[in-house]
């Protein structure tokens, strides 16, 4: 079993779990997830239901169902397996950071994928 690192100040959930993953293997839980909702989100109580929502049922099935890399730099970075810099979001902040897009479930806009700042028509 390893132990987990922080969050980062200002790292998002996906910077997050993109970093830790690289050396800590997927258990099949959402171990990460709760280590950064507990340090960096921890008013997000329902975090785990949502993203389970949104077909994140362990913490590397956060990063291939839930969000998806929105720049290319993001995309560079997961085909080549180097580190992100994560543009950062506030604290207690869930949503991604802008170098990622999370899918939006059923309450979040009918399971397409848009940037938090996006609006639907």
């Amino acid at each position: 079993m390893f132990d987990l690192p922080l969050p980062v100040e200002h790292e998002c959930l996906a910077c997050y779990l993109y970093r830790v993953a690289e050396d800590v293997p997927c258990e099949g839980s959402l171990r990460m997830l709760k280590q950064y909702r507990d340090h960096a989100a921890p008013r997000a109580t329902a975090l785990e239901r949502k993203i389970k929502m949104l077909g994140g049922y362990c913490d590397c099935e956060v990063l291939m169902n839930a969000m998806r890399p929105a720049t290319t730099e993001a995309i560079r970075a997961l085909d080549q397996g180097t580190d992100l810099i994560c543009k950062g979001v506030r604290r207690g902040c869930i949503q991604p950071c802008e170098q990622w897009l999370i899918r939006r479930g059923v309450q979040w806009a009918g399971g397409q994928f848009r940037s938090r700042g996006a609006k639907s028509s």
